[in-house]
């Protein structure tokens, strides 16, 4: 059988999950994406909804200048190297976005 294929809401990379690890699955599970390392939390099994968990609210997040990949930004005045592109840039902080104030919907 086919895996069953999400999106990060992070990343914006596909995730497969085995049917076998995907039937044991259940709401409120956490799955952690290999590319990002961000951790999403299963709100829905039917369809598939992720939202990004991160290690709780205190995430902020800031978009590569170079490729626009999204990052996870850790503290302020630090230089941060894009995972995607491998940019290292240091964050304009008028544009950072702290993800409890982020009403992006993460639905797929």
């Amino acid at each position: 059988m086919d895996d069953v294929e999400t999106v990060c809401p992070v990343c914006h990379d596909p995730i497969y999950i085995p049917v076998e690890e995907y039937a044991e699955l259940l709401e409120g599970d956490v799955l952690e994406c290999e590319n990002c390392g961000a951790y999403l939390e299963i709100l829905s099994l039917d369809p598939i909804e992720l939202v990004a968990v991160e290690g709780g609210e205190d995430g902020f997040y800031v978009l590569c200048p170079r490729c626009e990949h999204e990052i996870a930004v850790e503290a302020e005045g630090e230089s941060v190297t894009c995972d995607n592109c491998g940019y290292t840039f240091t964050p304009d902080w008028s544009e950072v976005e702290a993800d409890e104030d982020d009403e992006r919907d993460y639905r797929n």
